[in-house]
């Protein structure tokens, strides 16, 4: 049958994998055993392979593992389920013992007794839980001459490397039989874990005494088989062929009319009775693997963790690495039966996937290269790397680090000239790659006051504001510009490295914070490409871009603008992040190339052109302005000298917590600038500051640099840094040591910004 099928061409024939879990959508997870099992593994095979599967319609054939039952010493080597004793006779030839006992309740005892008998091997007795069970002899259940117990319990067992005799319980007789295997067959447990990975919860069948998926639970899957309660080989085929045809015919297509074999047999474990486990003297295990007892379970319930969850922690029970498979309806029974409760009342532990182990090198076999940190790239990559640009990863996005001119030989070279340019002429660089996040809504403003230390909800429309954002612990999270496009509607602008981590931020206060406010939010970040133009002659190159220049006040400071260029609509902000009079323009990202281009050109005309990372980091340093290089997660408001934006008047995540007293201790270390003596010297980031005569160890450490820099505006090398109270000591002379590059400076501490400290320049 499997040669047919894969002589189709149709259908992929997967051996030795294991759909593992069950997610949204119809999606799958499966792990594939490769290579591992050869002995010579063929070049280029992979060991395993992790599979990511995608159904309208699925088929879940789960089958079923049979459960022990609990009764002392039943953990002795020689006791083994009926099945895997049935399975080491038939599959491979062997038989697990010269003189085999049985121990059941349900009809799985007479099945393995007949068939260990068929085979010649001998068996020492049927010890069947249910009274008047079975017959012997002609027509009987139980071949003649096996010795059967009705209504009989196993007490214990004996034997020092293994098992030798058990001792039987029946009527009030005690029976020591001989025997060196005893199998045990306490019903089947369906392998519904697949149908449950969606939050759904399996079904008791008091017929099988057993979960059962709970149909459409998962939806487009259905099950067939064993895994639905059907346990004879007829019963399985059959039910296997209609849930079939209802699949096909689900996807459109029709069911062929099949000739099933002929199967013959009852239904395995069937007519089994509600009995798990045995009293008496000895440890009675119910899991194996984590050698958890029906005395731990006990114990669990009269230390009051009668729930489920509760008792599964407190016993470890289900816990091992076979997930309680084995065990966990047989625990859920001991402890229905100890809390006086039926077992669809006490309820199941949540199945979760892996269903099976699952090596983290299968699961994360792409995580190389970029299937492990995606690139992400900018509308005007493909002209920044044909320029020659080297490009940088920031955020998962590839930026130009410089753009080398002919005769440079230096990124310091280029870099160099790409600062003198922005501050003498005019600049392009992308900033794309900052979060943008349009929020909507008529509580928009309110939302925006309580996310941001800072007040918004006075923002008017065609303005911009910039402000912070404090985790609930008080430290500074992230900082941005927001503007406002109109009444109810904002666009927030993050850092590149936190547009993710403040997404989810804002979902969570919607969500758990603030559900009452009426607010919608979606992140824009891909769908806009922007630039930021920025110099002295940025005006110049503005003069005619647009279709309608700005009128007089239509463009302030921190204004937005709505405008269009050749008919395109473009956003226009009046923000800079150089210290020079400049603009951001946003357009549709299918028009980011050709804007990019634009700009260009007219900067070029102009003694300008693009520049790089490099050069807005020194650009950036100059002027005194943050990145996470600051904001690293170890700061507060107080600590960046930013107290004074933190609103008296309205409440704020962190507000609180950031007023603690040991968030504004004037002896904490604070933001400082740092210019170096010799203009020879050279500044490192991490490096660490301490006293001019101090010795360069730990305990005399007093700060560390955070952000470095040539800066050929100041000509010599600066840096931002955090000082213990450093705004106190500007002018003094420090030490900063590298130990592990090796260098060594004096630095002077002066205030942060080393530029245009008015802003005259970036206010125009």
């Amino acid at each position: 049958m499997i040669a047919r099928l894969r002589a189709t061409g149709t259908v992929r024939y997967m051996p030795r994998t294991t759909v593992f879990g069950a997610y949204d959508d119809g999606s799958f997870g499966a792990f594939e055993r490769v290579s591992a099992h050869l002995a010579e593994r063929p070049p280029g095979a992979p060991h395993e392979a992790f599979w990511r599967i995608r159904a309208r319609r699925a088929v879940l054939a789960a089958g079923a593992l049979e459960r022990p039952i609990a009764f002392p010493d039943n953990d002795r080597p020689g006791v083994m389920l009926a099945s895997a004793v049935r399975a080491y006779l038939h599959r491979y030839g062997v038989q697990a013992g010269r003189r085999v006992a049985v121990f059941a309740n349900n009809d799985d005892g007479a099945h393995t007794a007949r068939a260990l008998s068929s085979a010649g091997i001998e068996v020492a007795a049927l010890i069947d839980a249910r009274p008047g069970a079975h017959s012997q002899g002609a027509g009987g259940s139980v071949p003649e001459g096996i010795p059967v117990f009705p209504g009989g319990r196993v007490i214990g067992t004996r034997g020092r490397l293994g098992l030798r005799s058990v001792t039987v319980e029946t009527g009030g007789a005690i029976h020591r039989i001989e025997a060196d295997c005893l199998a045990v067959a306490g019903g089947w447990n369906p392998n519904v874990h697949l149908s449950c990975h969606l939050n759904g919860r399996p079904k008791w069948d008091e017929g099988i005494m057993a979960f059962v998926p709970t149909p459409g639970a998962v939806p487009g899957l259905e099950a067939a088989g064993a895994v639905a309660g059907v346990f004879s080989t007829a019963g399985c085929l059959a039910s296997g062929a209609e849930v079939a045809a209802r699949a096909l015919e689900a996807l459109g297509a029709r069911p062929p009319k099949l000739s099933l074999p002929v199967a013959g047999g009852g239904d395995a474990g069937s007519s089994p009775a509600p009995f798990w486990h045995v009293e008496g003297k000895g440890r009675a295990w119910v899991d194996f693997q984590n050698d958890v007892t029906v005395k731990d379970i006990a114990l669990a319930v009269t230390e009051n963790f009668r729930s489920v969850e509760h008792m599964k922690r407190y016993t470890t029970q289900g816990m091992a690495t076979d997930q309680g498979k084995n065990s966990n309806v047989l625990a859920l029974a001991v402890l229905a039966e100890l809390t006086g409760r039926s077992i669809p009342e006490t309820g199941t532990t949540t199945f979760r996937p892996p269903f099976t182990a699952v090596p983290l090198g299968a699961i994360g076999t792409h995580g190389r290269g970029a299937g492990f940190a995606p690139e992400r790239r900018t509308t005007s990559d493909a002209r920044a790397r044909a320029l020659g640009a080297p490009m940088v990863e920031a955020g998962l996005w590839f930026r130009p680090s410089w753009f080398p001119a002919p005769g440079e030989t230096s990124w310091r070279e280029s870099c160099d000239r790409e600062v003198a340019m922005v501050r003498e002429a005019v600049g392009v660089v992308d900033v794309s790659t900052l979060g943008k996040i349009d929020i909507q809504g008529p509580d928009a403003p309110a939302f925006l006051d309580f996310v941001y230390a800072n007040r918004f909800s006075t923002l008017k429309p065609g303005r911009a504001r910039y402000g912070i954002m404090l985790r609930e612990d008080g430290h500074v999270m992230d900082d941005g510009t927001t503007a406002c496009l109109g009444p109810g509607h904002f666009l927030m602008t993050t850092t590149t490295a936190a547009a993710g981590t403040v997404m989810r931020h804002l979902e969570f206060v919607l969500q758990g914070l603030r559900p009452d406010l009426d607010v919608r939010i979606a992140s824009a970040t891909e769908g806009w490409a922007q630039f930021a133009v920025a110099g002295p002659r940025a005006p110049e190159l503005l003069d005619g871009l647009l279709d309608r220049p700005p009128g007089p006040g239509d463009l302030p400071f921190m204004g937005v603008f709505e405008a269009s260029i050749s008919g395109v609509p473009v956003r226009v902000f009046r923000i800079s992040f150089s210290g020079e009079w400049g603009v951001e323009i946003a357009v549709g990202a299918s028009h980011g190339a050709a804007l990019f281009d634009l700009l260009l050109d007219r900067a070029r005309a102009l003694g300008g052109g693009p520049y790089g990372m490099e050069a807005l980091n020194v650009l950036r340093i100059e002027k005194g302005f943050l990145t996470h290089a600051e904001m690293h997660g170890r700061t507060t408001a107080f600590d960046l000298g930013l107290e004074r934006m933190i609103a008296a008047d309205k409440d704020c995540i962190g507000k609180t917590m950031a007023a603690r007293e040991g968030l504004v201790d004037p002896a904490r270390e604070r933001l400082v600038g740092l210019r170096a003596v010799d203009p020879a010297a050279q500044l490192l980031a991490g490096a660490f500051l301490f006293a001019e005569d101090a010795r360069p160890v730990r305990e005399n450490a007093q700060g560390y640099v955070t952000s470095a820099a040539w800066s050929p505006t100041v000509g010599r090398p600066i840096a931002l840094g955090f000082l213990a109270r450093g705004p106190e000591r500007r002018g003094e002379i420090l030490t900063m040591v590298d130990h592990l590059r090796g260098e060594r400076a004096r630095v002077e501490v002066v205030p942060p910004c080393f530029f245009d400290p008015e802003g005259g320049r970036a206010r125009g």
